[in-house]
């Protein structure tokens, strides 16, 4: 509780009542009781004074990519009687433990007195340097007396959770390939957008908001739209490879990270262009196919958490090609086999184009470039250079962004 200047001041002040006692000097046995009732008393200082009261801790943006801007914001209010003192404020940030050291904490915040019953905000920046879940809290709070000789810690406030999803680059979706039968499918009747009234369901997060019912949502407690079909939407599907025992070592690891930024920033692409998006990996994660926000940050969530896991390319690309759903596939891998390569080609007509990004040594792209027929193979040498490689993929057959009634353009979260 006592502070080492407190302890300081009350140990001097005993040694200067003892003097006293012995030498019979009044004087110094005044100074010594004067100095211990003064730390004795900033002990009972800090104890009497009641802490702030969290109220919530809010993050901004809501939806966190890595490289992000993201505040966190205390909200704390002050409900005893008295005003408080100044405080010191720091957070505990529990990071990755697989990719960095783990617990760390917020820089440092000093808190004005707030008055009795008033409120106050304070801020501060969340490390995003690497995806996956961080949790914030609880805060450490410290009250001292104004001489600084005693201090109390409190821990206040409950943990929360952060999900830091991989960085996605803002490149061109995959381009369309001339004609296959299987790319002109019909939309659910969950689709977000179309020409063809189908029906009403209840509102869900990312649907466009020109499309709610507001007279019939009167007469209900949610609210409700309109709920459309249309034709000829493309279905891609991304294939992560997670398989390779040496995406577990360390100077992998920077390779593994920029082969999730590189699926994350497709299917991010795709969505936007409107196409049904799919995730697969060898690691038997199948996100199935839609077209909304909350089917891409369901594929964010997954990739914010993924690590290198076993499994089989070969089988994974065979299992594609047995469901005749048709489409574009892009692979991305670190490593690709003739066996693997010969899968995929053999997927022959399910898939209007074949694509695999390949991250690793430009040689052993080349190699396998002489057995990989009727697939396009985009060599990436270094982690940061996808973004390039995949322009001049995209270049000859650019397309927009997004239509006007896609479900990535319609409002409400996107990204980058």
């Amino acid at each position: 509780m006592l502070t080492p200047p407190g302890w300081l001041l009350l140990g001097g002040s005993g040694l200067l009542v003892a003097a006293g006692w012995v030498f019979g000097v009044d004087e110094l046995l005044a100074v010594g009781v004067a100095g211990a009732v003064v730390a004795i008393g900033s002990v009972a200082y800090v104890r009497c004074r009641h802490p702030l009261r969290v109220i919530r801790r809010t993050l901004e943006p809501s939806h966190i990519h890595v490289g992000d801007d993201c505040r966190v914001t205390l909200e704390m209010a002050n409900h005893h009687r008295l005003r408080t003192p100044v405080l010191h404020l720091a957070d505990e940030i529990s990071l990755p433990a697989e990719r960095s050291t783990g617990l760390s904490w917020s820089p440092g915040l000093w808190a004005a007195p707030i008055p009795s019953g008033e409120s106050l905000a304070i801020s501060y920046r969340l490390p995003t340097e690497e995806r996956g879940q961080v949790a914030i809290g609880p805060l450490q709070l410290t009250v001292s007396d104004p001489l600084g000789l005693s201090a109390r810690r409190l821990r206040l406030g409950r943990r929360t959770a952060a999900l830091v999803y991989p960085r996605v680059l803002p490149i061109a979706p995959p381009p369309h390939r001339p004609g296959r039968e299987f790319d002109a499918v019909r939309r659910t009747p969950m689709a977000q957008a179309g020409d063809e009234l189908y029906g009403l369901r209840p509102f869900q997060q990312g649907d466009d908001p020109r499309r709610i019912h507001w007279r019939l949502s009167a007469h209900h407690d949610e609210l409700i739209v309109r709920q459309f079909e249309e034709f000829s939407h493309s279905r891609t599907v991304v294939v992560l490879d997670t398989r390779s025992a040496l995406l577990r070592a360390e100077p992998a690891r920077e390779l593994f990270e920029a082969m999730v930024s590189a699926a994350a920033s497709i299917c991010w692409a795709g969505q936007r262009r409107g196409d049904w998006v799919r995730l697969v990996t060898t690691a038997d994660f199948d996100s199935g196919y839609g077209a909304d926000l909350s089917h891409l940050l369901k594929i964010y969530e997954y990739l914010a958490l993924v690590a290198p896991d076993l499994g089989s390319l070969a089988e994974t690309v065979e299992k594609l090609g047995r469901e005749h759903r048709g489409g574009q596939v892009v692979a991305v891998a670190a490593a690709v086999d003739g066996t693997e390569a010969r899968s995929l080609a053999h997927t022959g007509a399910q898939f209007s184009s074949k694509t695999v990004v390949l991250f690793g040594d430009a040689r052993q792209a080349d190699t396998n470039s002489a057995f990989i027929p009727g697939i396009t193979l985009l060599p990436v040498d270094e982690p940061l250079a996808f973004a390039g490689v995949w322009a001049a993929h995209t270049a000859s057959g650019r397309e927009a962004s997004a239509k006007p009634d896609s479900p990535g353009a319609s409002g409400g979260y996107q990204r980058p």
